[in-house]
């Protein structure tokens, strides 16, 4: 079976990591991959993404007519037998151009909840109903993202899970690890670590916890804040940084590959997001470090429960927040369930073994492929 999928700028994001993780399964079950960009620079996941053997095309253009035409001429010149689309941008273009090329399995990966009203939301309800007139297989990557698609665009789609490698392993040697990431990153041993992995924007909210970490130092606790992620807000998170004189508590760390050792070297996740869809960095910490705490938010707030596999407060009320930091770090609640609990609920719903599985599943019951 022969797959392309559309993506952006090949990044270290949601849907990539997965892909990347996701290679060796779909070679074992005779899946030829190609990964088709649509942005004119290259992405910095691309190295990784040809390591792990997926050929990579790109058909970014200055201009959307360009990038249309190019977009055009290169699916009427390789033929695939699934294209599989996870942009929203030019989404019903990409598919009657996928269709005019001889195109006819097109499968629609939704990944976030996107909120938009009054002419945007309109247009968007169209243009997904057009797209499955024209035989598009839909499908939502969660429960909030399902959810949101049906009651902001009136759009019904089949559930396949995100999923995350999950390394009991490094679970087993999770003192050793936590020891050896400290020490690489010149972090105290008795340091209370608060981590978050993703993109420096402003839909992640991360001077939310930069303001708390502020808060604490000048309470005389000992913390360290590992940003781990790049993107266009990082200068200003670090200027913000500077600016409330927590330099020497702040690491950014840039892009890793080692987030699961980051995770279980840490003592809590945190993610005060706007939404989300449904993310593997909150995923992978439930699995690694089995504590986080999350913004009342969709895409988050019904993946956490609450005081069950980790804590859901809204953001609006941040002495909530320094209230149970300070309890989490002076031991005083009590987290070893919390983390269990955590851990069991992902490796249960999201492995890859199972979720991957499910999306291959789809492709050849949606597309007659045997």
């Amino acid at each position: 079976m022969k797959v392309a999928h559309i993506l952006n700028k090949i990044e270290f994001s949601g849907a990539e990591t997965m892909l990347f993780q996701a290679s060796d399964m779909f070679a074992a079950n005779g899946v030829e991959t190609t990964l088709v960009a649509s942005e004119i620079e290259p992405g910095r996941f691309e190295p990784s993404m040809r390591e792990a053997g997926y050929k990579i095309d790109n058909v970014g253009a200055a201009s959307s007519l360009k990038f249309l035409k190019n977009f055009y001429n290169y699916f009427s010149s390789h033929q695939f037998d699934v294209v599989h689309i996870h942009t929203e941008k030019l989404y019903l273009w990409k598919v009657v151009l996928l269709r005019l090329s001889g195109h006819r399995n097109i499968v629609r990966t939704f990944h976030n909840c996107w909120t938009f009203g009054g002419y945007i939301r309109l247009k968007l309800i169209l243009h997904r109903r057009l797209a499955t007139y024209l035989g598009v297989k839909k499908h939502a990557i969660g429960d909030a993202v399902l959810a949101n698609e049906s009651k902001m665009f009136l759009n019904k789609c089949y559930q396949i899970n995100n999923w995350i490698l999950t390394d009991n392993q490094l679970i087993k040697n999770q003192v050793a690890i936590r020891r050896e990431k400290r020490k690489e990153l010149g972090i105290p041993e008795d340091n209370f670590v608060i981590i978050s992995v993703g993109g420096c924007s402003s839909v992640k909210n991360h001077g939310f916890i930069l303001e708390l970490v502020n808060n604490l130092v000048e309470q005389g606790l000992k913390i360290t804040y590992l940003h781990a992620g790049t993107g266009v807000d990082e200068p200003a998170e670090k200027q913000s940084a500077s600016q409330l004189g927590i330099d020497t508590q702040v690491i950014f760390a840039g892009n890793r590959k080692d987030i699961p050792e980051l995770l279980i070297g840490s003592d809590v996740y945190m993610m005060p997001s706007l939404f989300e869809g449904l993310s593997i960095a909150l995923l992978e910490a439930m699995y690694y470090n089995g504590l986080v705490i999350v913004n009342n938010a969709p895409g988050l707030n019904n993946i956490v429960d609450n005081n069950k596999t980790g804590f859901v407060i809204d953001i609006s009320d941040n002495t909530i927040y320094l209230e149970l930091l300070k309890s989490l770090i002076g031991g005083n609640t009590p987290v070893a369930v919390i983390r269990e609990e955590a851990r069991r609920f992902i490796g249960d719903k999201f492995s890859l073994e199972n979720n991957v599985g499910e999306l291959l599943k789809y492709y050849k019951l949606n597309t007659n492929i045997k």
